[in-house]
């Protein structure tokens, strides 16, 4: 599965790593790419990810999660 969605806060490769770090420990999660430009985020997983578990480590780390 895909997962889209935009975090506004997104500037540099710090922010980038972080949150790959960050959602890389989420079990279902295979792969995280995040795109400086467009503040992009796209997750890809073998099940459904809990956007919810998402939003919150995300917002531990100081980013937010726009649809």
């Amino acid at each position: 599965m895909t997962t889209r969605f935009t975090v506004p806060e997104i500037s540099c490769d710090h922010c980038k790593s972080t949150i790959i770090n960050t959602l890389s420990t989420v079990d279902d999660i295979e792969l995280v790419k995040v795109n400086i430009e467009t503040k992009n985020v796209t997750l890809k997983s073998s099940e459904e990810i809990d956007l919810d578990l998402v939003k919150s480590l995300l917002d531990e780390q100081g980013y937010t999660i726009v649809s």
